[in-house]
């Protein structure tokens, strides 16, 4: 028996440049980490070269099938694709679960499909870079499912780490940005994430930018050229290690964000960010594309206790999280048993 563990991510600038309708005639960037909370795929090799999905996030079952007979559907439409696509015929018992729920805000199913990936081509005996495992985990989503998703979320899945990313036509550039001990620490620790409770299909607001950028929409394309800016923005002042203005830099991609497109915002998501904002919150964001998920804040810890209270009086929970450094890996449970 084996277990992918892959990472899901913050993504803190730069949202939305990251799809090619856009990122092909301006270019995009984001900046975006890991963090601790991560999606699952146990994988029970069968020797009959038939096939089983189980997703405890959507409650789904594929029964037992053939390969030939395998057909994406709604909540194991990722397995069945990543098996499909990498020709993977051996046939196995596939658990899926995630410690996120889906619609999150947080890349959990680009997320999920590059730890199928991984560990498909880990199954088969197959060293493929990283480069390959998020190129494949893009295609699959965009070409093969037809869900409207942006790149970032499949780079910083199959990377890890703490990266910038430079989208263009016919190249992607990863750099790390290699924060200090102490710099690293104090950002996390300033961060705050907050579940809202409400989930949403990220593709019906990014569907809705995309046919904006075809219809070549100035307002949509202007807040876009914004955002990247405070892409760059932010990256340089990472790298300079300079968090004085993180919180600042945080609240304007967030108003430049929510100009994209209807639909990235809304009374309820206003009126939280409001109340953060007036307790001690420095800025922050919706993770994702929006319409729900998952609210960040950047404030000092001094304001933490109070930002907490607040969100629980209005029935929102905190998430305790930590940065990541790693990218997706495969535990054999077989070496356990040596």
């Amino acid at each position: 028996m084996h277990v992918g563990m892959t990472p899901v991510r913050i993504s803190f600038a730069g949202g939305g440049t990251d799809i090619p309708e856009y990122y092909e005639k301006f270019g995009g960037n984001v900046v975006s980490t890991n963090i601790n909370l991560f999606t699952y795929v146990v994988v029970n090799p069968r020797k009959d070269e038939s096939f089983q999905a189980f997703s405890s996030d959507f409650q789904m079952h594929q029964s037992k099938i053939s390969y030939d007979e395998l057909e994406p559907k709604f909540g194991t439409e990722i397995a069945v694709a990543v098996v499909k696509q990498l020709d993977y015929r051996t046939g196995g018992d596939f658990l899926i679960c995630s410690d996120v729920q889906p619609g999150s805000g947080l890349g959990s199913s680009s997320t999920l499909a590059v730890n199928f990936i991984n560990i498909v081509s880990y199954l088969k005996g197959e060293n493929w870079s990283k480069e390959k495992i998020a190129e494949t985990a893009y295609h699959i989503e965009h070409n093969l499912l037809n869900h409207h998703v942006g790149k970032q979320d499949d780079y910083i899945a199959a990377m890890g780490g703490f990266r910038f990313i430079q989208f263009e036509k016919d190249k992607v550039t990863v750099e790390s940005i290699d924060l200090n001990t102490s710099t690293l620490q104090e950002l996390n620790e300033n961060l705050l994430l907050f579940f809202i409770g409400d989930t949403r299909n990220s593709s019906i607001v990014l569907s809705k930018q995309t046919e904006k950028i075809e219809s070549r929409n100035s307002d949509t394309i202007n807040a876009l050229h914004s955002v990247k800016e405070i892409g760059l923005e932010l990256h340089d002042s990472l790298k300079n290690s300079d968090l004085t203005i993180f919180g600042e830099i945080l609240h304007k991609g967030w108003i430049a964000k929510r100009k994209v497109t209807d639909g990235i915002t809304n009374e309820k998501i206003d009126s939280l960010y409001d109340l953060g904002l007036k307790n001690g919150a420095i800025g922050g964001k919706l993770t994702g594309a929006g319409g729900g998920g998952h609210l960040l804040f950047y404030a000092e810890k001094s304001k933490h206790s109070q930002i907490i209270n607040e969100m629980k009086h209005h029935g929102i929970n905190h998430i305790p999280f930590k940065f990541h450094s790693g990218g997706p890996k495969v535990l054999n449970l077989y070496d356990f048993n040596k």
